[in-house]
């Protein structure tokens, strides 16, 4: 045990020098006219799409406080795991980070809805809930005494099922005796298994070579792993279930947080919403592009499926995360109410 506390004291050393230094590190930012200065990291590819269009965050908030606050931006994963980065942020080494709700939820189980299947019935249903749940937005404040809330969303796409094989995923029977990458997520691994599948857990980086290789014969993702991660050169069929929208968060310290004027706040909130806005705006575009290559390399897509058969199977996973406590249940029945 007190080796773990040392090797988790040395990240935090080695990257409070990072932060401190800044130097060494490949890093998108504004030219630091604000008298405040926020670092915020992210594990998206520098140079993506998506990377992108996450650096606006800091022209937004350049524009947004008259020039009071800088965003300074770690992109890459260049400051470690995302659970790293909110062990971080927690320390108030960093400022701020962007993960994914399946990382929160190891810090507050609540954020596990996000990985529910089919809690999202529609890409609008997504957006209204996301941007107008008061359930929500309680849980976005309800880690404050844990070192960090959260103060904004990124609007991931939907997942779907992706295979080496040509076969249409629109039955459980489709994926019984596939092996399907899983993300390290208890609620991930029970949705695959609910679908039909035998989940096989891995971080995303490893998913390339496990195709490759025939540990896995498929996965689940957004559109952009196709052709970001390569994986249309490996995989024959892509399927929309359309099975989830997990959001990505962004977090801040609460010191950080507490430190800021409430019109530093708002400004931050308001730069973050305009970069979530711009986000949207090219998303589907680059979907688009992106199944359009997919498709020159051989992959066949599926779209229009009736998912009626996979929406009855995972709904034993909705009612154990309702049954877990009224906190659990009224934030479900809140995001309910923004169906189409």
């Amino acid at each position: 045990m007190k080796k773990i506390f040392r090797r988790i004291g040395a990240v935090f050393t080695a990257c409070a020098l990072v932060l401190a230094g800044g130097t060494f590190v490949s890093v998108k930012a504004s030219e630091f006219k604000g008298s405040i200065q926020i670092k915020l990291a992210h594990n998206q590819q520098d140079g993506s799409e998506i990377a992108d269009t996450i650096a606006k965050f800091a022209d937004f908030t350049d524009a947004d406080s008259n020039g009071e606050i800088s965003i300074k931006i770690y992109p890459s994963g260049q400051l470690g795991s995302e659970t790293e980065e909110v062990e971080m942020v927690q320390a108030g080494i960093l400022d701020m980070a962007k993960v994914s709700s399946n990382t929160l939820g190891q810090f507050d189980n609540r954020y596990a809805i996000f990985a529910l299947p089919y809690l999202f019935t529609s890409q609008e249903h997504y957006y209204k809930a996301m941007e107008n749940s008061e359930a929500v937005k309680k849980l976005f404040r309800a880690t404050a005494d844990q070192g960090f809330i959260a103060i904004g969303y990124y609007a991931n796409g939907s997942r779907n099922y992706y295979l080496k094989n040509d076969v249409c995923v629109d039955d459980p029977s489709d994926l019984a005796g596939m092996k399907i990458r899983s993300m390290v997520s208890t609620t991930s691994m029970g949705m695959i298994e609910a679908m039909g599948g035998t989940p096989v857990p891995m971080s995303s980086s490893e998913t390339y070579s496990a195709l490759q290789q025939g540990i896995v014969d498929g996965a689940e993702n957004t559109e952009l792993a196709l052709t970001v991660n390569g994986h249309e050169d490996l995989v024959s069929s892509y399927t929309y279930t359309e099975h989830q929208y997990s959001p990505d968060i962004y977090i801040i310290s609460t010191k950080k947080w507490n430190s800021l004027t409430e019109a530093q706040q708002a400004a931050l909130e308001k730069a973050l919403g305009e970069t979530n806005d711009n986000f949207k705006s090219v998303y589907n575009s680059m979907m688009d592009a992106a199944i359009e290559e997919a498709q020159e390399h051989g992959v066949t897509i599926y779209r229009d499926i009736d998912k009626t058969a996979f929406i009855e199977a995972v709904q034993p996973l909705h009612q154990a995360y309702i049954v877990q406590g009224d906190e659990y249940k009224e934030l479900y029945d809140d995001i309910e109410l923004y169906k189409d």
